[in-house]
């Protein structure tokens, strides 16, 4: 492969993951869905919520925005066991700690939000996991079985373009040095321009 073969190839294989990185289309695949499914979820309950009728809540919630925010609920074949595991992951309350039983002392604490302020913390903890999830596939497909030239070519066009934006601790690194950051490089690529347009927009 020439070196401008090798430059053509790592420019298309930067632009493609970018596209697919873009920050409008994550926000609109992720936040945008799961925050108008969840606006929409309706639940009844008493003013005490016992373990079970947590439980069918949280699995009634975790399935619908699985099912039809994210059109995949095949993730959620236990939305249960889905939704319980989030909460011990993912959920912080302002006084109870983390955790799922954190969350169950929220859900009945109206001072704290109560079962909508779970069903929120829910609703964010599945939009970070699966933009994570979205991310890694990208880096996986776009990067995976690329040779060392052209990792290393990624590298050199991303400090080129971007590299006065990255971290302290990566600036002045050679392209080589840098080639097993390049979902760094990419992930400052887009933020940067993500910045430049909320300043242009004001």
């Amino acid at each position: 492969m020439t070196s401008t073969d090798t430059t053509i190839l790592a420019r298309h294989t930067v632009e493609a993951a970018i596209s697919e990185l873009d920050p409008h289309l994550m926000r609109n695949t992720f936040d945008d869905a799961v925050g108008k499914i969840a606006q929409q979820f309706e639940y009844q309950t008493v003013s005490a919520i016992d373990q079970s009728e947590f439980h069918g809540i949280i699995s009634d919630f975790v399935g619908r925005i699985y099912g039809q925010a994210l059109n995949a609920l095949w993730m959620a074949l236990d939305p249960t066991a889905e939704a319980i595991s989030l909460l011990e992951n993912h959920y912080q309350s302002a006084v109870y700690g983390t955790g799922y039983t954190a969350a169950l002392l929220d859900a009945n604490d109206p001072e704290q939000g109560g079962i909508q302020a779970v069903l929120m913390g829910l609703a964010e903890a599945i939009v970070a996991v699966e933009r994570q999830k979205h991310i890694r596939a990208i880096f996986a497909v776009h990067l995976s079985g690329l040779d060392w030239e052209v990792r290393r070519e990624i590298a050199r066009l991303l400090i080129e373009d971007y590299g006065r934006f990255l971290p302290e601790s990566l600036a002045g690194c050679s392209p080589a040095q840098l080639m097993g950051e390049i979902p760094t490089l990419l992930h400052a690529h887009i933020h940067t321009n993500s910045t430049l347009e909320q300043i242009t927009a004001i």
